[in-house]
């Protein structure tokens, strides 16, 4: 199966103004139609019935399907969805190229890229779906309202988005947001390794400090992270920190903020005492977990 960067070069080509006007009606669809309706799509598009030929087009570079036939109305898949998305971000002048893979996780794609000034930025594409949904909804209850896979992506890129412009210009360690279109987002360009995989820290005490420190700035901007882990914390290689995967982020007054974060500092601290035998916190720890959850230390 090709990827994501030779199928875009391979089939963007082919692509002109038309078929994305189509794509572009199925998309803005997605919320009013579990397939979108043939008629719907010749009148919204404007085309009337020269979307046809575009529609058999598009269904054969799999950008698009059609599950109850192609009489009936047609479904994008994420292929045409990332299409799409890769459109508005060059039209926008955000991206120049995409390039290599940096990551390839359950629910999301990064690629490292560079924008139109020759500035490498980071771009991720949201892939709910991989893993069970009825799994995803139990999980991410900020995205039940979403009723597709597609649609959750989405939302979930639309969170993620939300969450570092409220962040990042507060001083946490976040990436720098830069852009959204549909269910990718863009960001300034990071690296680093995920505490939970890394094997060697010079002071693993500053690292947890340092966690709890941005937990705290960013609950005082009106972000709880809600799933925070060894996972999505990042370790850079001058040994700094950034928090990633905000797509699930509920604000401090919503009633279940507290429980969530005396859960993700609760499974941090373990991760620390099993890994970096941390056997009891230093006072400022003690401080910001006391602060946070109302409790000086979290077995």
């Amino acid at each position: 199966m090709p990827s994501l960067i030779e199928y875009a070069r391979e089939v963007f080509r082919r692509l002109d103004e038309n078929h994305f006007k189509v794509l572009r009606v199925i998309e803005a669809n997605l919320s009013r139609y579990e397939v979108v309706p043939r008629e719907v799509i010749f009148r919204e598009s404007g085309l009337g019935q020269r979307a046809e030929k575009l529609l058999r087009k598009l269904h054969e570079y799999k950008l698009i399907w059609a599950p109850r036939g192609l009489e009936r109305g047609f479904c994008i898949n994420y292929n045409g969805l990332d299409l799409l998305a890769l459109k508005n971000l060059v039209d926008r002048n955000i991206i120049e190229s995409l390039g290599r893979p940096l990551g390839v996780g359950k629910e999301a794609d990064v690629y490292d890229a560079l924008s139109p000034k020759g500035e490498r930025i980071v771009v991720k594409f949201f892939r709910i779906g991989r893993t069970s949904f009825r799994r995803y909804e139990r999980h991410r209850t900020s995205l039940l309202s979403a009723h597709s896979y597609l649609a959750a992506s989405i939302k979930a890129a639309s969170k993620e988005y939300q969450a570092l412009r409220i962040l990042h210009p507060r001083g946490v360690k976040v990436p720098r947001p830069i852009a959204r279109s549909m269910h990718v987002i863009v960001t300034g360009f990071f690296r680093g390794i995920e505490l939970a995989i890394i094997q060697q820290l010079e002071d693993p005490l500053r690292i947890l400090g340092d966690i709890l420190e941005n937990v705290r700035k960013a609950r005082d901007a009106g972000v709880v992270h809600s799933d925070l882990s060894a996972y999505n914390v990042l370790v850079t290689p001058e040994e700094d920190i950034l928090i990633i995967d905000w797509p699930q982020w509920v604000s401090p007054r919503h009633p279940m903020a507290k429980t969530y974060l005396r859960r993700d500092l609760s499974g941090l601290i373990k991760f620390f005492k099993r890994k970096w035998k941390v056997s009891e916190l230093p006072e400022e720890c003690s401080k910001l977990v006391e602060d946070l959850c109302g409790e000086t230390f979290l077995a």
